[in-house]
């Protein structure tokens, strides 16, 4: 393989990977656009639902934000149970099936995005 295909080879791999965290992105707003009532009816005793509905009201940037910090709670909800934001009966009132859509939805968003900083890595230290 010649470098000028790898270079090309390499292109292609890092506009396949930027779309592909746009699409997570587009899914992950579409999701606290259309599921925002079934999020703050399963979190109705937690302190945490009084931030998350001031960063619904934020604009695009707040449902991003939003959604991230949904992912965390989710992820590691002990970190927030221990801060009292969190209600261990909302975790565990949480609709599974939401639940584990929204963690496969992160666990994607984390593997394009460290991927794209390794494609970044890879290009700043001109490997390729």
């Amino acid at each position: 393989m010649s470098y000028a295909t790898a270079r090309e080879a390499f292109i292609i791999l890092n506009i396949i990977n930027f779309a592909t965290l746009i699409i997570i992105n587009c899914i992950s707003l579409y999701i606290a656009k259309t599921k925002i009532e079934l999020i703050i009816s399963s979190l109705q005793n937690s302190s945490i639902l009084s931030g998350l509905i001031m960063l619904w009201h934020g604009g695009i940037h707040g449902r991003i934000y939003m959604m991230g910090e949904i992912f965390g709670f989710l992820k590691r909800p002990e970190v927030y149970i221990y801060q009292g934001k969190l209600s261990a009966t909302d975790i565990i009132n949480f609709p599974p099936d939401f639940k584990r859509t929204l963690l496969t939805l992160y666990k994607y968003q984390r593997i394009s995005g460290f991927m794209f900083v390794f494609f970044g890595l890879l290009a700043v230290f001109e490997v390729i």
